[in-house]
């Protein structure tokens, strides 16, 4: 009956633009913000985050994991406020024949103009891989404080492979089969969902710890979302110019340094 009731909604949507709207979830904008002020946010965020993470790993600043913590949720809040807006740009979908909300509207040729379509789909392609570094060093931290092994950590990474990869896809599909861009979208996102609660059972065999391991996946989780969220409006805007980057994004290297007490 589920399964009938999302067919029917995507074909008669087609919701590619983004998780919300396949969600079909959205809010008035409460705080009345511009819609040029989140991005402007996530922008100044991606600076630090990135920042934050060399100081971390060329300077062993580990005092500064707090701050990445802090950013990290900053920026995670704004990006599910922002997305599920319905105070956003709209933009026109040639294949629905309707004006549609447009989270990524900065990179649309048709809202923005070209040039700044352009600058806007290279600072978001920037946001997504400060984003996803700086998700994954708090991950390896996260993990590093249950005694875990690099290569343990390292397993998330297979999820972001996972989410660029079918993202890519589906944005490709979604130039000239719109409904069966959507079905991979669904697919992907129950892919990457299995994945992360397989990790983190494995992670519960592991080290015993159900508490720090729930932690860990519920952290990925939503940083992965939001991260995901953004990833598909750089495919929306100029998905040939994205490709290539996904190339970069599946081997984004976490350089991390054992805390001494794990060192012993």
């Amino acid at each position: 009956m589920l399964l009938q009731s999302l067919s029917e909604y995507i074909n008669a949507n087609a919701p590619m633009s983004n998780l919300p709207e396949l969600l079909d979830l959205h809010h008035s904008n409460p705080l009345g913000l511009h819609p040029i002020v989140i991005p402007i946010f996530l922008l100044v965020a991606a600076v630090a985050m990135h920042l934050t993470t060399n100081r971390i790993y060329h300077q062993d600043k580990r005092s500064f994991y707090p701050l990445l913590y802090t950013l990290v949720a900053l920026a995670v809040v704004a990006t599910y406020y922002y997305c599920f807006s319905d105070d956003l740009p709209l933009f026109e979908d040639v294949d629905l024949h309707r004006k549609e909300i447009s989270v990524g509207w900065f990179c649309q040729r048709n809202v923005v103009g070209f040039g700044w379509s352009i600058l806007g789909e290279v600072l978001l392609t920037y946001v997504v891989y400060c984003f996803m570094t700086a998700l994954m060093q708090l991950v390896a931290h996260m993990s590093d404080m249950m005694g875990m092994e690099e290569k343990q950590w390292q397993e998330w990474q297979a999820v972001i492979f996972v989410m660029i990869l079918g993202a890519a896809i589906a944005g490709l599909f979604d130039e000239f089969a719109p409904i069966t861009g959507v079905w991979i979208m669904v697919v992907y996102q129950a892919l990457m969902l299995l994945m992360i609660v397989a990790k983190m059972v494995i992670d519960i065999v592991r080290t015993h710890n159900f508490g720090r391991c729930l932690l860990v996946a519920a952290t990925f989780f939503v940083g992965i979302e939001a991260a995901t969220m953004l990833a598909i409006e750089c495919i929306e805007g100029y998905i040939y110019i994205f490709i290539p980057v996904v190339f970069i994004f599946t081997t984004v290297s976490v350089h991390y340094k054992k805390s001494k007490k794990s060192d012993q």
